[in-house]
């Protein structure tokens, strides 16, 4: 539902600019921070230790088998939490209560968010796909804006590429660079990027200013342009008056 990705774009602008503050998009997500207990989680592809996740927000549901509300909002919301870059795991709590109550599961259907330092950052009941989004979306706005800081201090496309960010040109081979997305600039979109918004962009070739500042207008929080040689120059997120702030489909960046 394309309110999910309104909403993170929202918590990664609110983000972007509150350096000693957490996004609070979401009532659910709570102010204290508790570590994740450390047990292995039973799920449907076997035992997980969560201490073998950290680096991305991970959702667990905790359910029994025959709560089919739970999981049919877990299978409403899996698609979207993992383009979010969430690693989302599923419990089934028959014969593994012990497991479950460790995260404050207490016989009632319970989805917890654990950031990627293993810190459990909110819990809720989930009743339906958006509230499951809604728990994380704010986790995992910030994991992005985190993410990015390296990125501020990239001067050319070797370093970006290197660490794996992404370089898009309207032509194909920019100076022995290859260019990894190829966009066609007379109908470019936001459906032509990463869903991520975490992603570093590179832009290059024609016109590269013009898309560099509509991908930094749609929510992109690391976005430059390469000049000939490869240096690179941060975009600013400011469009021009009259272009579209609208993305082109859904998508993390709402």
């Amino acid at each position: 539902m394309p309110v999910r990705f309104v909403l993170l774009a929202l918590v990664v602008g609110v983000a972007g600019c509150a350096s000693d503050s957490t996004p609070s998009a979401s009532a659910e997500v709570s102010t204290e921070r508790l570590p994740a207990p450390h047990v292995a989680v039973q799920t449907n592809e076997g035992p997980v230790e969560l201490s073998t996740l950290q680096g991305r927000p991970v959702v667990i549901q905790f359910a029994p088998s025959d709560d089919t509300q739970a999981w049919a909002a877990l299978a409403d919301a899996l698609a979207d939490l993992e383009a979010a870059g969430a690693t989302v795991l599923s419990v089934t709590v028959d014969g593994a209560e012990e497991q479950a109550r460790a995260f404050g599961y207490d016989g009632v259907p319970l989805a917890v968010v654990v950031d990627g330092e293993g810190t459990i950052r909110g819990r809720t009941h989930p009743v339906s796909g958006d509230a499951l989004f809604a728990l994380a979306g704010p986790v995992l706005a910030e994991a992005d804006i985190m993410g990015t800081v390296e990125w501020q201090g990239a001067d050319t496309l070797d370093q970006l590429t290197e660490a794996g960010g992404v370089v898009v040109a309207s032509v194909a081979r920019i100076d022995g660079v290859n260019a990894v997305l190829h966009i066609d600039p007379d109908v470019y979109s936001a459906q032509d990027l990463p869903a991520d918004l975490g992603t570093p962009l590179a832009f290059a070739g024609p016109d590269a200013s013009v898309h560099a500042t509509k991908a930094a207008g749609w929510g992109y929080v690391s976005v430059f342009v390469a000049d000939s040689q490869g240096a690179l120059s941060p975009v600013e997120a400011e469009l021009p008056r009259g272009m579209d702030r609208t993305p082109g489909r859904r998508g993390v960046r709402g």
